[in-house]
């Protein structure tokens, strides 16, 4: 009987690690090209894209990517989104090196360390999305989740709207908020249990290292399952024909910022302990 039990021990000691995995990873000292991680870059081209009215994206610089040494990282990721010009965005993890395509009831932990600075050292104070957990429509959630910067840093739910399939901005409420100076390296770790069930999702949130507690800080028609240790939330996090991470900078708010944001580390694993960045 000891013996059945020291050999159980055993392989489940040993089983652990295996199960437990980065499965996409976006290093740049592997390579720089874009389509070796992401699905694309979105540069703000799309007609949909205009700032103000329709037709003002024409003539305006795209948005651009780079590869650049930081002084405390190494290689990072630098996505530059000029001004007038409304995205730039990585769009989804599925690569030609590496590449993941989430689905209904994967339970996953998105890590990346994060800047944002603006070219002209201007203050951002207007709400700019620097990350989204994206739907691809037809959907009733634009984008179940996101981060949206102004000088604070907010993780924001977006509740189904089955009625309308509109009227989103009435859905969100912000689950977590934080002051984060501009040209400061931070760290985040997003989990995701992918599911298209009303509060069958769970969505946990680290910042600098750091698990946060989550709450309905601010709603109007919509609130997330929060649970009782305040760390957990539950929430509809699977919506239309998939879903999809997508990072940069975006919406009608940022057309007036020249602005940088800089990645570093970028990983998709099935643990926290295989993504967490090191501080």
């Amino acid at each position: 009987m000891k013996k059945t039990i020291l050999l159980l021990a055993f392989f489940s000691f040993i089983s652990a690690p295996l199960s437990a995995k980065v499965i996409w990873f976006a290093d740049p000292d592997q390579s720089t090209k874009v389509t070796n991680f992401f699905k694309r870059l979105d540069d703000g081209n799309y007609p949909q894209d205009y700032c103000k009215v329709k037709g003002d994206h024409e003539d305006v610089e795209a948005s651009t990517v780079e590869v650049l040494s930081d002084e405390e990282l190494g290689k990072v990721w630098k996505i530059n989104k000029p001004n007038n010009r409304k995205r730039g965005e990585f769009a989804r993890v599925e690569g030609q090196l590496d590449s993941f395509s989430p689905k209904e009831g994967d339970d996953i932990y998105l890590a990346w360390q994060w800047k944002i600075d603006t070219v002209d050292k201007a203050k951002i104070d207007k709400e700019v999305t620097v990350f989204q957990w994206k739907s691809a429509s037809p959907h009733n959630q634009n984008y179940p989740l996101n981060l949206e910067y102004d000088g604070e840093l907010t993780l924001n739910a977006w509740g189904p709207n089955y009625v309308e399939n509109k009227g989103y901005h009435n859905r969100r409420t912000v689950l977590w908020r934080k002051a984060v100076p501009q040209n400061e390296w931070v760290s985040i770790v997003i989990r995701i249990k992918v599911n298209k069930e009303d509060f069958g999702g769970l969505v946990q949130f680290w910042f600098n290292g750091e698990q946060q507690i989550l709450e309905n800080l601010e709603s109007k028609e919509y609130q997330v399952k929060v649970s009782d240790d305040k760390k957990t939330v539950f929430h509809r996090t699977n919506d239309g024909r998939f879903v999809y991470p997508k990072w940069g900078v975006y919406n009608k708010r940022s057309c007036q910022y020249d602005v940088n944001a800089y990645f570093h580390n970028m990983k998709l694993g099935t643990s926290l302990a295989t993504v967490m960045p090191k501080l």
